[in-house]
């Protein structure tokens, strides 16, 4: 398991541990070791945090010092440099982010010469060059600068050109790296939009907006009787959609109808869709009563990811809107995935609110633990035990897991129950697993 990577790359506080400039250094050096091939070439991108130009510098630092040179592509999404680094000759891309997390965060995400996500074993591997890795003594950093949107942006206008028509929708872009590109794409393919969210200055990304809080955009929704709205998070590779109500469509609900959609029109490969464990029990029996296999992995884009292609599916999602559609692209894209879900929607010939209908969600109640060691869950004591009967008892699920990018413990429990019993039995839960972590000596 990774000590300095986490679901989604590498995160923290800049310019503190594992964020500090020596530390970036190193890892834009050992990152360039293990990856680098003849290409000599990396791309770099960053989304709208203030200190994503330091953390910039201090990466071409360590990766000139491994003998490779740098394009800085800007502010842009992660799956644009997705797509711009599998149709280009490169070594490897990084992009600078936190998603969705607050902008007092940053973050090192590293995406191979396709575009894709990088596995476990290579982050592994990377760590133990890092661990080797000397002071890097070069200081001097160069790299050139390029806008490539532009390569991405007449992709997803070419994908989608008249498949979508006749809505108008709130676009939510989160202060965030989708500012620029997913007003530019609306409006290439004619669609009417009201933009929120679309001006960053370095400290706003995901304040009071964006997928993690959709709060302005529904009301902006409800008070222009849009169609719908869309929340991107700050990296634009997820997204949230209200309805015309007002409610929030996540990406169970995406997923739901996306699977019905496709298997309708004899496009779901394989018949099968990937799913994490956090998704709701009750999108785990639609999807059976309509005849799809479901294959659940670990939470993280990148298992799904993997596991679709393990499987051969075309489609695989999270509940936080990370939705992977293979036939666009290796990763999750929030922008596809929103423009996707509209087409589906409307040559279906039904409103956005009519998705919630087609399945009963459980009541789920999601609780964040802050903890400041994470112990193999597995290896405590008694507790997974304990966890079964607790699930067995409230015939529900119950799903415990330590957040990748945050320093939490996640409980999950699904169940037709009411919210105070729900609640009391997470809390006890989080007793148990403090109880079973002090017969290790381990600091909670």
């Amino acid at each position: 398991m990774p000590k300095y990577f986490g679901t989604d790359g590498i995160r923290g506080i800049p310019f503190k541990f594992p964020l500090e400039p020596d530390f970036i250094k190193k890892i834009g050096y050992a990152v360039s070791k293990k990856l680098k091939n003849s290409a000599k070439t990396v791309f770099i991108a960053r989304d709208t945090r203030k200190s994503g130009t330091k953390i910039i510098d201090y990466l071409s630092s360590g990766i000139n010092s491994a003998g490779l040179k740098v394009l800085d592509l800007g502010i842009i999404t992660t799956p644009s440099l997705s797509y711009i680094l599998s149709k280009n000759k490169v070594s490897f891309g990084i992009m600078v982010s936190a998603s969705h997390n607050p902008p007092e965060f940053n973050g090192i995400k590293v995406l191979n010469s396709k575009g894709e996500k990088i596995s476990e074993k290579t982050e592994e591997e990377i760590e133990k060059l890092i661990d080797l890795c000397d002071e890097i003594k070069t200081a001097k950093k160069i790299s050139n600068k390029k806008d490539m949107s532009f390569v991405y942006c007449d992709y997803v206008v070419s994908a989608f050109k008249g498949e979508i028509k006749d809505i108008d929708a709130v676009l939510d872009c989160s202060n965030g790296s989708a500012y620029k590109i997913a007003p530019y794409i609306f409006k290439n393919l004619n669609l009417k939009f009201h933009l929120i969210g679309s001006k960053p200055n370095g400290n706003n990304i995901n304040i009071g907006c964006g997928a993690l809080d959709t709060e302005l955009m529904v009301k902006n929704v409800l008070k222009l009787k849009a169609f719908c709205g869309i929340s991107y998070d700050g990296d634009s590779d997820r997204c949230m959609i209200s309805d015309e109500n007002g409610d929030i469509v996540d990406g169970d609900d995406i997923i739901a109808f996306l699977s019905v959609y496709y298997k309708k029109n004899k496009t779901l490969k394989n018949n099968c869709v990937v799913l994490t464990h956090m998704s709701n029990y009750g999108l785990l029996r639609f999807l059976k009563e309509n005849k799809v296999k479901v294959i659940s992995v670990d939470v993280g884009d990148r298992n799904v990811s993997h596991a679709m292609d393990k499987y051969g599916s075309v489609l695989g999602g999270e509940p936080s809107g990370h939705i992977i559609i293979k036939k666009y692209l290796p990763t999750g894209d929030g922008i596809i995935t929103s423009l996707e879900f509209l087409k589906a929607v409307t040559k279906t010939g039904i409103k956005v609110g009519d998705v919630k209908k087609m399945w009963k969600r459980f009541p789920s109640h999601l609780k964040s633990y802050s903890v400041k060691s994470r112990p193999e869950i597995k290896k405590l004591d008694g507790f997974l035990k304990e966890v079964k009967n607790m699930e067995e008892k409230i015939n529900g699920r119950i799903f415990v897991r330590y957040s990748g990018t945050e320093p939490v413990l996640r409980v999950l429990i699904e169940a037709d129950k009411e919210r105070r019993e729900i609640e009391e039995i997470s809390l006890k839960i989080f007793d148990i697993y403090n109880n079973a972590a002090k017969k290790l000596n381990i600091l909670i």
